[in-house]
């Protein structure tokens, strides 16, 4: 019998606000910025491989993790740009 892979959604939040300018940079993530002055990456993420990528290029660009979360994702909430 084939598992089946289901596509996860996920909440990244590292410190400080990234120019809006980043989002194409972490593969079509929605970025907001939250009222502590924080940004938060939101979307779907095809698998594990994926977020390892994405968290590489956090690394390389020196920011500092918060938080990684999976999530039920809904593109609505983070239209605006601000959660």
């Amino acid at each position: 019998m084939a598992e089946q892979t289901e596509q996860l959604s996920y909440e990244i939040k590292v410190r400080g606000e990234l120019d809006p300018v980043w989002e194409e940079w972490f593969e079509g993530l929605a970025l907001a910025h939250d009222c502590e002055g924080n940004t938060v990456l939101t979307g779907p993420i095809v698998d594990h491989t994926a977020l390892h990528s994405i968290l590489l290029k956090i690394r390389d660009l020196n920011l500092k993790l918060i938080s990684v979360n999976e999530i039920e994702y809904n593109s609505d909430e983070t239209a605006n740009g601000y959660l």
